[in-house]
């Protein structure tokens, strides 16, 4: 039997109490990400990283967070950071890890740790979301 993430709805991959935690968009994606919060009239706020990358601060749940239904409001226009949660993507080194945040991460960890597990089979749409998350940031420093 494969082993298959499955999101729990568990509250923490939406909730940030640290800058270390906060993700980091494109700068198309804060475009996108204005649009919607000001249609909701949200108040985003955003630090520049580099001419590509942002650092999306949220202090507490992420304001596109439904606490009540424990869903994202904004599902098919969220950004590449929260499409691949929980894993987890350094833009530096290109290392891709798994988030400890995440409760099916913490319940299945002795079966993630076993290298016989292939990360791109046990997180299909999350890794899809990294594979073009690294597609888009070639195409942005290549210019295209």
């Amino acid at each position: 039997m494969v082993l298959r993430f499955r999101c729990l709805h568990c509250l923490h991959c939406c909730f940030f109490s640290t800058p270390v935690d906060y993700p980091i968009v494109l700068e198309g994606e804060v475009d996108t990400l204005k649009k919607l919060a000001l249609e909701r009239n949200i108040t985003l706020n955003f630090r520049r990283i580099t001419d590509q990358f942002y650092l999306w601060i949220i202090e507490g749940f992420c304001p596109f967070y439904d606490i009540a239904n424990r869903r994202c409001s904004i599902h098919e226009n969220k950004p590449f950071s929260c499409k691949m949660f929980p894993l987890l993507l350094n833009i530096r080194t290109g290392e891709v890890s798994v988030s400890f945040a995440c409760d099916w991460v913490i319940n299945h960890i002795s079966e993630l740790i076993n290298e016989r597990n292939n990360i791109a089979e046990i997180f299909p749409d999350e890794f899809k979301a990294v594979v073009n998350l690294f597609k888009k940031i070639k195409a942005l420093r290549s210019g295209e």
